[in-house]
């Protein structure tokens, strides 16, 4: 599928009835929940730091994968198109568990917001990929902890409808310039807004996209965000639509898609992704297996306990010989019961065309 093709596929349609986006506002308020039809773009000031705090590393070897290969001044993806340098850039995945989920000893929305912005500001990417973000005004609580970022999601055509910012992106404004953005919803209709039909029941689930110009590398490439929802067979329905309107994109341009997959790896979605339909058509490569090593970063003593074969947050990468390295899972603890602040961790990887 060419960009002009998904650039129609992602016009506006008529919204759903306040009623149907009450009850998805509802629903988003599950274990993995979501929520809002155009997207505002914010945050133009320049970043100010990395953050205060310090943390702990410790790194554990996983013997997967290799690096891809690299020429001097261009790459050719496995799609054969043509690729410059690009990069080195800090990519993020983070769900921050939505405002109404207060699982016990998890602190409430307000008091994890700063929380939030320190895990962020900690590791400083240059692209995050964020989930369970709903109404406006919490994706405003996050930007005012991220001065120099700009932000792509779903934002209520009129006072009668609903934000749904469950799929939101974030990236340096002094970094990127933004060519094009849309959304498409995981369901039979992925052009309908608030759309389902995969599973009963199942929440909204949606993919936040951008075109975007990296300014530096003077090339552009796509970044996409999801959130699978977390009733099957939700995950492996979802997965054909990110190949058929995502994934195929790698045949023009150099992909990055981050998330919340609910998907483990060998679950049938995770497969889906990475080995095609039938091991054929577009697919992805999942970062961490490029990376061939992990770390996790925390302030507790002794550090948390971290099982990477049960992740089922995702970097994936098409379109380019990417290389990974430095894949990061935070496992910091905040306030005073020193606990995390949602019950996911934000994912960091370094990402590289050579």
């Amino acid at each position: 599928m060419s960009f002009k093709q998904l650039k129609q596929l992602s016009v506006t349609r008529p919204r759903p009835s306040s009623i149907a986006c009450a009850l998805v506002l509802f629903a988003g308020c599950g274990d993995d929940g979501g929520a809002g039809t155009t997207a505002d773009a914010s945050g133009t000031s320049t970043m100010t730091d990395a953050g205060t705090t310090t943390g702990t590393t410790t790194g554990t070897t996983s013997s997967t994968g290799e690096a891809p290969t690299t020429t001097e001044e261009t790459s050719t993806g496995t799609t054969g198109a043509v690729v410059p340098p690009l990069g080195p850039w800090t990519v993020m995945t983070f769900n921050v568990m939505c405002a109404g989920c207060t699982p016990e000893g998890f602190e409430d929305w307000d008091a994890r917001v700063p929380y939030t912005g320190d895990t962020i500001r900690r590791h400083d990417p240059d692209l995050i990929g964020m989930q369970e973000l709903f109404l406006g005004e919490e994706v405003a609580q996050i930007e005012a902890e991220l001065p120099g970022y700009t932000s792509i999601w779903f934002a209520k055509p009129d006072s009668m409808s609903l934000d749904y910012a469950d799929a939101a992106i974030f990236y340096r404004s002094d970094m990127f310039t933004e060519v094009e953005h849309g959304f498409y919803w995981l369901s039979p209709t992925p052009d309908v807004p608030y759309s389902t039909g995969f599973s009963i029941p199942q929440f909204a689930r949606m993919v936040t996209w951008a075109r975007l110009r990296a300014i530096a590398d003077d090339h552009e490439f796509f970044f996409a965000t999801t959130h699978f929802d977390n009733n099957s067979p939700s995950q492996e329905l979802s997965a054909p639509v990110v190949l058929e309107r995502t994934a195929a994109l790698a045949s023009e341009l150099p992909v990055i898609l981050v998330g919340d997959f609910n998907s483990r790896t060998d679950d049938l979605a995770y497969v889906l992704l990475t080995e095609g339909e039938a091991g054929a058509g577009p697919r992805f490569d999942d970062a961490f297996v490029l990376a061939g090593a992990w770390s996790s970063d925390s302030n507790l003593e002794p550090v948390p306990v971290y099982d990477p074969s049960q992740r089922i947050d995702h970097v994936f990468v098409a379109g380019a010989p990417w290389q990974a390295s430095d894949w990061v899972v935070d496992l910091w603890g905040y306030g005073p019961m020193q606990h995390e602040t949602s019950d996911h961790f934000a994912i960091v990887v370094e990402l590289a065309v050579p």
